[in-house]
């Protein structure tokens, strides 16, 4: 696999993170409050960027401990 494709393939795979986080965060009923939060938006607008943020998470990522 050549890095174009590989980059494309990631693309497409953070495409489909930001159609999951969108659907988890509107809940079964499509109404959540959290699809509207703060929060919420936050990770829907990182997901819908090109821009790698590594302090994204509002945690230190376990691996990165090391």
């Amino acid at each position: 696999m050549s890095p174009e494709q590989r980059i494309e393939q990631l693309e497409g795979k953070v495409q489909q993170a930001y159609i999951v986080i969108g659907v988890l965060l509107a809940g079964a009923d499509r109404n959540s409050p959290d699809f509207e939060s703060k929060e919420g938006q936050r990770a829907l607008d990182y997901f819908a960027h090109e821009e790698y943020d590594g302090d994204f998470l509002p945690f230190v990522h376990p691996g990165a401990r090391r």
